[in-house]
């Protein structure tokens, strides 16, 4: 009997009563409770033991918290504020939802069977003292590398990244470390909290390190800083065997969870103070706007803008069910909304200034939707691409990607970048509502700090070699 309760066959029972009774919203709402339980307990599970995740299944649970989730809460949302369902109030169909979370629920399907077929576990790091001393090196030049990016501008507010004034070219350098805020900050926790030998000083110093990198996504994106919140729960309180210390885990959990509450607030308070002076890059500036905003909220509608943008934004199924409702045989993009994101990744050197369209400009006048800023997934681009079929397969082809990617770092053999990638791989699957490019992106910079790292290696190798030699 356990095929009934297995998570894979719970999400296709789930896909299956969807397709079965799309125009139901009572039974849109106890799927999509139903699918979120999975979510949930997917997440416990990791966080209970950090060491038995596996990429594809994580990937999965990523999708249906974003997906799923968030339709879940939504709804709920909805119903006792304006007491109507959510396909009344976002003026949608409520077929178009069902199908929109049935096929949500089939990607999982998909994503759960092949991460039994071919399981991709994480490997936790086992650092020895000169691995703890590169990596702390490491995670303290990152956190100099960002705050130095802050303050001059070139990652701005909500992840901007633009090393001109016309916003046509890209900071490579911003862009590396952007890449490298959140697998930093894990490394820092699970190096400060974990079974490793090193003085009270310098655990406390990673922690510090740790605390910084946080805060600094507090001007990136609010979902980024809850990604990094999960994501510092499950990494955080194990003891010299790997067993988890429920207490201090607890203890974490509930000081995250505030910091995490406060830090969405700041980060609304960063978005409202950027629309009161539009185009400033000056971080200074936008941090005494943001405060005077949390002073005197009555005066910018700061709460209402809140609950406004927190009832809606979160519904990212929405946009998915538009394009599920306009993509047809006769007008995919037959591979254009990939091909443009990978171009977008390669820097400007190679193809010069990036003047195509992208994403919604891309796809959006091909399917005939207004241009407008929607919550873009791999999901959407791929049934954009190539219906259902695009949408299952650009999952498990990113997947092979990054898979292949982490082997190639491990062959490296330099044990921080190793669990450095790791965590950013992490990072990155957790983050769904973000363009392809990010991935490409994301695949770009790993093989440019690789091939830097190993080349440092070789010449401080070489180096000591020759004193070795001459002595």
């Amino acid at each position: 009997m356990n095929y009934l309760s297995s998570s894979l066959f719970q999400l296709l029972y789930c896909g299956l009563l969807l397709l079965a009774n799309p125009e139901s919203a009572l039974i849109f709402f106890i799927i999509s409770f139903a699918m979120s339980l999975v979510a949930i307990n997917g997440i416990y599970k990791y966080i209970k033991a950090p060491a038995g995740i596996c990429f594809i299944d994580f990937f999965s649970t990523s999708i249906l918290l974003a997906y799923a989730l968030s339709t879940f809460i939504t709804q709920i949302n909805i119903y006792f504020l304006k007491s109507i369902d959510v396909a009344h109030y976002f003026q949608l169909g409520q077929a178009s939802l069902s199908t929109a979370l049935a096929s949500v629920s089939f990607v999982s399907v998909a994503l759960v069977g092949l991460s039994r077929w071919v399981p991709m576990p994480i490997h936790l790091p086992n650092f020895d003292k000169n691995d703890l001393r590169e990596g702390l090196w490491v995670i303290f030049a990152i956190v100099v590398a960002s705050i130095y990016c802050v303050l001059t501008g070139l990652m701005a507010f909500q992840g901007l990244m633009f090393s001109d004034a016309e916003h046509t070219s890209i900071s490579p350098f911003a862009s590396m470390v952007s890449f490298a805020l959140a697998p930093a900050g894990i490394m820092a926790l699970i190096m400060a909290s974990g079974k490793y030998e090193i003085s009270r000083l310098n655990r406390w110093f990673l922690y510090g390190l740790a605390a910084t990198l946080w805060i600094i996504t507090f001007t990136q994106g609010r979902r980024l800083l809850v990604y990094l919140a999960l994501l510092y729960l499950m990494f955080y309180a194990f003891d010299n065997f790997g067993r988890l210390l429920w207490r201090k885990k607890l203890l974490f959990s509930l000081f995250v969870g505030l910091f995490a509450y406060l830090g969405v607030k700041l980060f609304f308070a960063f978005r409202v103070a950027g629309w009161e002076s539009p185009g400033t890059k000056d971080a200074i500036e936008l941090v005494h706007s943001a405060i005077n905003i949390l002073s005197n909220p009555s005066k910018y509608d700061y709460d209402y803008l809140l609950s406004e943008t927190s009832l809606e934004r979160p519904f990212v199924i929405k946009y998915l069910s538009q394009i599920i409702d306009k993509a047809r045989f006769d007008n995919w993009m037959s591979g254009d909304a990939i091909v443009a994101t990978l171009l977008f990744s390669i820097p400007s050197l190679f193809i010069g200034v990036k003047t195509f369209a992208l994403d919604e400009g891309l796809i959006h006048p091909r399917l005939g939707l207004p241009i407008d800023d929607d919550a873009n997934t791999i999901l959407t681009t791929g049934i954009a691409d190539f219906g259902w079929l695009g949408m299952v397969l650009y999952p498990v082809l990113v997947l092979l990607i990054l898979r292949f990617l982490m082997v190639l770092v491990n062959k490296s053999g330099i044990k921080w970048l190793d669990c450095f990638v790791q965590f950013g791989v992490l990072f990155l699957l957790i983050n769904i509502e973000c363009s392809m490019a990010s991935y490409w992106s994301f695949v770009r910079s790993t093989l440019i700090i690789v091939i830097a790292a190993v080349a440092l290696r070789l010449v401080a190798n070489s180096f000591l070699v020759r004193r070795i030699y001459l002595s």
